[in-house]
């Protein structure tokens, strides 16, 4: 399928961008956003990025960020779900399963704003606040939930034409719904740790992802939804021949390369060494162009970059660290 192009910042972008954006993100590779049919009637428990490092302000916290709500104020909403729940899951044993986890809960929005509260997996209280505010609380953590720009970048016309990048980013001017949570690391319970999000509505799991593109990428139209309703430890004998076949047609036929990056990018958590500032795949920072790094490992070097490189607005060196939404 051929993406459709249209004139930035004409009348006519954000009906276009709209249109294009259910059809194309359906079955191509755009990190996580809109992946399968089962999250598009609800954006606001779609979970498009997952992102954990090591805070640049203060190297004994870390960083977890979940965004949702794609194209937040024109194909989604700018709230978050006063139904369901936004989960962080970290293992910290190596078994992909939740030793701890960070809950958030929202209220309706009442004259602007919602209400938000974060539960450890204990049950007990983690921070609460509103959205649009930063909050601190003990021990050197910070919250931030709200809107700001989308932090992807990717050229997503270009792969959609036979890998014939332009570096037009396509999601240049898009906003999203952000959860960011910065923790001191003692909370994780270990160093290195798998990180994952979660959302659900009325206890049934709705969306899941850590690693970028995973779902969009490497799991085909009929499978996605069984994917989004899976579980990172279920995903190598559940997904691990999809995905192998998957990267073995992009890389040319090595099914040995395939198979060894099977390995790595099933389970679906994001791996992160806590103490260290490296990037993707040591987690995955704001900044990472995880495009060029996954479609340099995926196509076997066959293809390096889709020619965007860093995002439209810089980010924050501080705390939330996310840049400033586009206003319309």
């Amino acid at each position: 399928m051929r993406f459709i192009h249209w004139p930035k910042h004409s009348s006519f972008c954000l009906a276009t961008a709209t249109l294009a954006l259910f059809v194309a993100l359906q079955s191509n590779f755009a990190a996580d956003h809109l992946d399968s049919p089962s999250v598009q009637p609800n954006g606001s428990l779609d979970i498009n990025d997952v992102y954990a490092f090591q805070s640049p302000t203060n190297p004994n916290n870390a960083v977890l960020v979940m965004t949702v709500n794609p194209l937040a104020g024109v194909l989604s909403g700018t709230t978050f779900s006063s139904a369901g729940a936004y989960e962080f899951n970290v293992d910290n044993n190596g078994d992909a399963k939740a030793d701890r986890s960070f809950t958030a809960y929202f209220t309706a929005p009442r004259r602007g704003s919602q209400n938000v509260l974060i539960l450890r997996k204990n049950g007990s209280v983690l921070v609460s606040g509103k959205t649009e505010q930063s909050v601190n609380f003990a021990g050197g953590g910070k919250m931030r939930c709200g809107t700001f720009d989308d932090p992807f970048f990717f050229d997503l016309a270009g792969f959609n034409n036979g890998f014939q990048f332009t570096g037009d980013d396509f999601f240049e001017g898009m906003n999203v719904s952000a959860i960011v949570l910065e923790i001191p690391r003692t909370e994780l319970g270990g160093v290195n740790v798998g990180v994952w999000a979660r959302t659900s509505i009325k206890g049934q799991q709705f969306d899941r992802m850590g690693r970028p593109a995973i779902n969009t990428a490497l799991i085909p139209s009929a499978m996605k939804n069984a994917f989004n309703a899976g579980v990172p430890s279920n995903d190598p004998a559940t997904f691990g021949a999809t995905v192998e076949a998957s990267i073995t047609s992009l890389n040319g036929g090595d099914a040995a390369t395939a198979a060894m990056l099977t390995d790595i990018l099933l389970p679906d958590v994001l791996t992160v060494n806590v103490t260290s500032n490296a990037g993707f795949l040591n987690g995955r920072q704001l900044a990472n162009d995880v495009i060029d790094a996954e479609l340099n490992l995926l196509t076997k070097g066959g293809v390096t970059t889709d020619g965007v490189n860093a995002n439209d607005k810089p980010f924050l060196t501080t705390f939330p660290y996310l840049a400033t939404p586009h206003v319309p």
